[in-house]
């Protein structure tokens, strides 16, 4: 993964955090649900996405290798 992307993420994630944050404290709820049930969702829902985005890459790889006949 190169730097620009890993870059893009963090400044993405920090974003929605203070986004998050700033909505707790002013009403209570994070985007539109109680935060109670945010924080239990959220690191299931980034668990989630982090294992797709691992099974995609060595999905991808391994349709590749089949369309090039098993070499390398």
């Amino acid at each position: 993964m190169s730097m620009t992307r890993i870059a893009l993420i963090a400044l993405v994630g920090v974003g929605f955090l203070g986004y998050a944050a700033f909505s707790v404290i002013t009403s209570g709820q994070v985007l539109g649900i109680d935060a109670r049930l945010f924080l239990v969702a959220a690191p299931i829902l980034i668990a989630l996405t982090w294992a797709a985005i691992n099974i995609g890459q060595a999905a991808i790889g391994q349709f590749k290798m089949m369309l090039n006949g098993g070499e390398s």
